[in-house]
């Protein structure tokens, strides 16, 4: 008996799985209200494995969005589907997302944009014009508190060039690595090149940022740049001036 009853259930959760899978997109989406502000505009495919053309939030709008679910991962207990997604040419990025017994959890991404597009959704505290492009690569991202459990990243800035009311800076690449610290994000960066040297170290805890570091003018920084670092403070025996800052997180 305790076999047949095995086998229905067995059979129940196949009938319902393929049932999903093979739901038109377009179908769910009428029995589903979504949070106000966000839509989906021509939904193709199933569930399991879609696509729409537009979706637009308050903050972001993307474009070919599509997503692809592993079945195998269903049987070690994880929910995760390949992701890829555009926000035009300004905007691109793929890579794992899933959901287990843990959380959730991202792994292999990459996301490029160009650093003008980045500054125009997030603007600068300072007036300043930048350009080149920005990449993050994710290895993995794992839910923790209160905000990791694992990060492994880097996020590059490729042919760097910072415009300020002072000259323009035009730097060599710069590459910094992502962690995770007793469950914050943590961003850390060593840079040196012609114009400046730099290291920053930055993080997030439940609802502040804080970053410091110390900046050194090198050889070919211009003057009217260097000459305005003594505002930060007194520079320490090697030359570099120290900074400090921290607000709250904008939520």
């Amino acid at each position: 008996m305790k076999k047949y009853i095995g086998l229905a259930l067995l059979f129940i959760v196949v009938y319902v799985v393929s049932l999903v899978a093979t739901t038109p997109l377009a179908v769910v989406l009428n029995w589903v209200n979504l949070p106000r502000g966000i839509s989906l505009e021509q939904p193709s495919g199933t569930i399991w494995q879609g696509r729409v053309a537009t979706l637009s939030t308050p903050q972001l709008q993307l474009n070919q969005l599509s997503w692809d679910f592993h079945v195998s991962a269903l049987f070690l207990g994880r929910v995760q589907a390949e992701v890829e997604f555009a926000s035009g040419k300004q905007l691109l990025g793929s890579g794992l997302a899933g959901l287990s017994f843990s959380g959730w959890y991202l792994k292999d991404w990459q996301v490029d944009a160009p650093a003008s597009w980045l500054t125009k959704q997030y603007p600068l505290p300072v007036p300043a014009v930048v350009e080149g492009d920005v990449q993050l690569q994710l290895q993995q991202l794992n839910q923790g508190e209160p905000w990791c459990q694992q990060l492994q990243g880097q996020l590059n800035w490729f042919a760097p060039v910072l415009q300020t009311p002072l000259g323009v800076l035009r730097l060599d690449d710069v590459k910094g690595q992502l962690s995770c610290q007793d469950g914050e994000p943590t961003f850390e960066l060593k840079h040196s090149d012609q114009q400046v040297a730099l290291e920053l170290l930055a993080s997030v805890n439940q609802s502040r940022w804080s970053a410091e570091g110390k900046i050194k003018a090198a050889a070919d920084m211009p003057k009217t740049i260097s000459d305005n670092l003594k505002y930060i403070g007194r520079p320490d025996p090697q030359g570099f001036y120290r900074f400090k800052q921290q607000g709250r997180l904008a939520l």
